[in-house]
């Protein structure tokens, strides 16, 4: 088992799957954060990130976001050369 959030997840699924992901940004603090999550016919609603960091492939840089809906935790990752996201991985005792 492995914990996210405080929460305790048992249940893990790797994907490579394309989705739209609505943002929220904030001029201020200079921050661009997911809120929705838009999957499979689904429209699910962020309720917190609880990580960010970035990685490089070869010369494009990835952002990574865990984030949760208050359910399940999802892994996304978003390619600043094609600006496409992925939902990458899903955590949940529901799967």
């Amino acid at each position: 088992m492995m914990s996210i959030f405080g929460f305790l997840s048992d249940m893990s699924v790797s994907l490579n799957e394309s989705v739209s992901v609505a943002l929220v940004t904030d001029c201020f603090k200079k921050t661009v954060l997911p809120s929705l999550l838009y999957w499979r016919g689904r429209r699910l609603v962020i309720r917190k990130v609880g990580l960010h960091h970035t990685y490089r492939s070869g010369a494009t840089l990835i952002h990574v976001f865990s984030v949760t809906d208050g359910a399940n935790f999802y892994r996304l990752e978003f390619n600043t050369e094609s600006l496409e996201w992925k939902l990458v991985e899903i955590d949940s005792n529901e799967i």
